[in-house]
Order: structure tokens, then C-alpha cells, then sequence
């Protein structure tokens, strides 16, 4: 039986030293290790992988090198798309005894997010367009499409070499929740609250001046308070469960109660006793830049634990940029990756990575959880009903259970409030966790 891989490449760079680890240490647990020696390649009795420009030897899986890899710098690339055993695929090979197409470079492409560093469009927010992604314009985003290409070609290995043990990794859902706002009414102080009752008198919002009375007088639980649910949920079905927490000072864009107020401070501590507590970096943050060491100061104070993980508010994701600052920040992992307008998987993949720097060629010390489907996307810009859900984010879980990969979902508290827009959607969780259980 054999455990080890060995990979020849005629010259190892960063690139190569980073895709080979991600795709065989972190996806799977794969002993391997790399080669520039040729004659030692040849006599080596591991399973070997040939990744350069020529076939060398018949006891081999030749992966042509389209030639990224050994690059350094960013440049315009000519991508062809094509199906390859069903799947698509780029980085096409041209030696007919050679594997399909370039699977590391393709992936390294992707997981990199090398074309956002090209020219591209952005939205209204300043941030990278889905529609601007090779994998919207050529339909495979709602696809991990490199778990799925490395399934594969892990099977045309152990085909070549039955001996090969592989330890295949477990699929994982993790449950993720933003808490923009932690209560519509309740510690909002007086001129908010004054603000609001003025607003809704104007508009003959006669509903939410009763609801708000009721919740002030202590009648009603706040309608953004769905927190007891969120925890019955969490331990009915066993759920990993992870908080981000918006504390940064009141904006436009930032509109959660201050983290001086009594009851954000309690809700804090109470869901840090239950599940882990992340930073929700604010929207205001990513215009000074000082702000997110203080933002999760003031976290790390309330809670009394260190703070280590994020998701920025608004998915305001800049790379590298916004990665190298929540380095300085103290952040080791961050739940950013993905988008806010469609569902799907932005950086091609299923599973934690490390992070490429393009701009320097250097590995971040920082692991990306990329996110796949998002409540707001699928009410906001999808427009679905609560009924149509299931439906539309089946295909998703599948594919994800398929590969062995992690899933993760953003929710946020006031989706579970069954109130204004979200009225109709309080099952629509649960919906969830049970198609991702079965």
C-alpha cells in the first residue's frame, strides 16, 4: 500500500508550493512532496505525478503545465472554456497522453481570485461584480468546482495506482448569523427612537407605533429578539454555529445599537456562552481604516476573548487589501468570500484555504471560509417566496455533500422575526438544516 505522492515540477516556485498544498493537505490529507530532480523522480516507486511541459516516464499521471504557475505578476489571460468529463474546464492540455487539462492552474486561477486583480466593473458598493467571473459567465457558479475537478482526479489516480490510500475528507455545514441589528426598537436611545416614531407617524405606520410602544413598555419581546430560537435550533439539530457582531459607531451603512448600550453588551456575552462570537467589520471601517482594531477591541472587552474571525458588513471585500488589514487586526480567519448578489461560490471551492497574495506572491496567513448561500440574495435579488427556497438551494447542498465539502450559510437575526418583509420566512431556516441533515 502506498501513502505518498510525489510531484516533479523541472522548477518549484511559491505557486506551485502553495496550489499543492491546498489542494492536497487541506482539501485532502494527502502525503506528497516535490521534486526538481528528474533522475529521482524516474527511480522514486511513490505514486508519482509529472507536472511540466513533457512526459517523462510510463509509471506516471502527466499533467501538462499551461506554464502559470512558474509566472510571477498578474497578466490578461486567454481562457477557453470546455467540458471535460462532463465538467467545465480551462487551461486545456495539448499532449494527447497528458490529463485533460491544466487542474492546478486552473484551480490556482480561481482559488486565487486572479481576475480580480484585473481591470474589472464594480457595484454600486465598490465591490467585485459576479457578473465580471469567468465561473457566472460560463454557468458553473453555484458549482465547487475544484472539489469537484480534484474528486476526479484523485479517482483517475487511485485507477492508475490501486494501492494509493486516500483519506477522503467529511462533509461539514457550518450555520453562520450577521447581527446587523441587534434589536429594531429595543436601546436605540432617544433620538433614534424620537427619529423613528416621527417617521412612522408621517407614513401612518400605525402598527409599528403600537409595536413599539408594547416592546418600550415591556409587553412584547423585541421583534429582532430571535435569538431564544436561533439557540433551540442550534441544539435540536446539533448545529455549528458562528456569530459576527457589528460594533462599529452609528453611520448609515452602520446601524446596530452602540456597544456602549447595556443590552448589546448582555446579548453579546449570552451568545458567546452558546457559540463563537466574530467580528462584523463595519461598513465605516473600510474608509478608516483604524477603526477595525478598535471595533474589535471593544468586542474582545465585552465578551472577554480574543476575537480571531470575521465577515466584513455589507461583504466589503477588497483583495488583498481587506485581508492584509484583518491580519493587522489580529484575524486568522475570515467568512467574507462570496457574494452578495447570487448564490454560488466566488472562489470556485467548497473548503477552507489559505490565501495567495498575488500583488507580493506570498502565502497570507489567513484561512478563507467561503460562504455559498446567503437569506438576503435569495429574498432581495432572487425575489424568492419562503416556499421556493428548498427548492432553488437543493442543488447547492448536493453538490457540496457530493464532493465532501463544507457548506456555509449566512443568515441574519431579523430573518427569523416573521415582521415586515421577512413575514412568512421564519421556517425557512429550519427548511434548511433539515434538507442539509437528510
Amino acid at each position: 500500500m502506498q501513502n505518498k505522492i510525489l510531484i516533479y515540477c523541472p522548477k518549484i516556485t511559491l505557486r506551485h508550493q502553495y496550489i499543492f498544498k491546498v489542494m492536497f493537505n487541506e482539501l485532502y490529507s494527502i502525503e506528497y512532496s516535490l521534486t526538481d530532480d528528474k533522475e529521482a523522480f524516474i527511480d522514486s516507486e511513490s505514486v508519482k505525478i509529472n507536472y511540466s511541459k513533457n512526459s517523462i516516464c510510463a509509471d506516471e499521471v502527466f499533467v501538462e503545465s499551461n506554464g502559470l504557475l512558474s509566472e510571477k505578476g498578474i497578466n490578461e489571460l486567454d481562457i477557453q472554456v470546455q467540458l471535460v468529463n462532463d465538467e467545465p474546464t480551462f487551461f486545456a492540455t495539448t499532449n494527447e497522453s497528458a490529463y485533460p487539462f491544466d487542474i492546478f492552474a486552473a484551480s490556482f486561477y480561481l482559488i486565487s481570485r486572479y481576475e480580480e486583480y484585473l481591470p474589472h466593473l464594480k457595484d454600486k458598493y465598490n465591490r467585485y461584480k459576479a457578473e465580471e467571473s469567468l465561473a457566472y459567465k460560463h454557468g458553473f457558479l453555484q458549482k465547487p468546482i475544484v472539489n469537484i475537478w480534484l474528486k476526479q482526479f484523485i479517482h483517475q489516480l487511485q485507477s492508475q495506482f490501486p494501492n494509493l490510500i486516500i483519506q477522503y475528507p467529511k462533509f461539514k455545514y457550518i450555520s453562520t448569523i450577521d447581527i446587523d441589528n441587534a434589536y429594531l426598537y429595543k436601546g436605540k436611545g432617544f433620538i433614534r427612537s424620537v427619529s423613528f416614531l416621527l417617521k412612522a407617524i408621517g407614513s401612518l405606520n400605525l402598527e409599528a407605533i403600537k409595536m413599539a410602544f408594547l416592546v418600550a413598555s415591556k409587553k412584547r419581546k423585541d421583534p429582532f429578539d430571535t435569538y431564544s430560537l436561533q439557540f433551540n435550533l442550534q441544539k435540536k439539530y446539533n448545529l455549528d454555529v458562528r456569530y459576527f457582531m457589528l460594533m462599529g459607531d452609528y453611520g448609515i451603512k452602520d446601524q446596530n445599537i452602540s456597544h456602549n448600550n447595556s443590552n448589546l453588551q448582555v446579548l453579546v456575552k449570552r451568545l458567546a456562552d452558546l457559540a463563537p462570537v466574530g467580528i462584523h467589520p463595519s461598513f465605516g471601517s473600510n474608509i478608516n481604516e483604524k477603526k477595525l482594531a478598535i471595533e474589535v477591541k471593544r468586542l474582545e472587552d465585552i465578551q472577554k476573548r480574543e476575537v480571531n474571525f470575521s465577515r466584513q458588513h455589507f461583504l466589503q471585500l477588497s483583495l488583498p487589501k481587506t485581508y492584509k488589514r484583518l491580519i493587522e487586526a489580529g484575524i486568522t480567519n475570515d467568512f467574507t468570500m462570496g457574494y452578495a448578489s447570487v448564490l454560488g461560490f466566488r472562489a470556485g471551492i467548497a473548503s477552507p484555504f489559505m490565501f495567495y497574495n498575488l500583488d507580493m506572491e506570498q502565502i497570507l496567513p489567513i484561512t478563507i471560509h467561503p460562504f455559498a448561500i446567503i437569506d438576503d440574495t435569495l429574498k432581495f435579488n432572487m425575489k424568492l417566496s419562503a416556499d421556493e427556497v428548498v427548492e432553488k438551494i437543493n442543488g447547492i447542498i448536493d453538490v457540496v455533500k457530493e464532493v465532501n465539502g463544507t457548506l456555509i450559510s449566512i443568515w441574519h437575526n431579523d430573518t427569523f422575526s416573521d415582521e415586515g418583509v421577512w413575514k412568512g420566512w421564519r421556517n425557512v431556516y429550519e427548511d434548511m438544516v433539515k434538507l442539509i441533515n437528510t
